[in-house]
């Protein structure tokens, strides 16, 4: 196969029964074919750690702003998002086949990101409250609008219909 960043040859490593594509004499980049890099992403991972120092030959040219194809499927670009909440990381990921593609020095970079389990449900907190925040701020106070509404007809409900004529406040009525 071909790499898809710098155009050479992918070397075949084989880490705990998974076959994963390197770009070995080329941009350093690797290949992971579907739900595979679930099982390189975490620091405790100890088959990740073969993975972060990948060779690479630093005349192998490659733009990072160029988008690229997958390797597996003919014309399908690749997606890039963001790895987690913190942003720092974009991979790129095939829409078709579910494949991933890391450039050279991002799963180290991935690797580094969080170190707790804590420090990984504080960013997502982080994350939830700059996308949310304002919004969710915005239906609470709408909220508290509706029932302060709520509240003001039903004190004038009171003058209305007296406590008698309602069910279990009275001995013997009709209710």
């Amino acid at each position: 196969m071909e790499c898809p960043a710098c155009k050479g040859t992918f070397s075949h490593v084989e880490i705990d029964d998974i076959q994963i594509e390197l770009c070995r004499n080329g941009c350093g980049g690797m290949w992971f074919d579907t739900f595979e890099f679930r099982k390189f992403d975490e620091p405790h991972e100890a088959a990740g750690q073969a993975l972060l120092e990948v060779p690479v030959n630093v005349t192998a040219a490659v733009d990072s702003e160029q988008r690229i194809n997958c390797p597996k499927c003919d014309g399908v670009t690749l997606m890039r998002n963001y790895f987690s909440v913190k942003r720092q990381v974009e991979i790129d990921t095939c829409a078709s086949c579910a494949g991933v593609w890391l450039d050279a020095g991002e799963l180290k970079t991935i690797h580094g990101l969080f170190r707790s389990d804590e420090e990984r449900r504080e960013a997502a907190r982080e994350a939830f409250d700059e996308m949310f925040g304002p919004e969710l701020e915005r239906l609470r106070l709408e909220r508290e609008e509706r029932l302060a509404q709520a509240r003001r007809v039903a004190n004038m409900l009171k003058f209305i219909c007296p406590s008698y004529y309602l069910p279990g406040d009275q001995d013997g009525g009709a209710f």
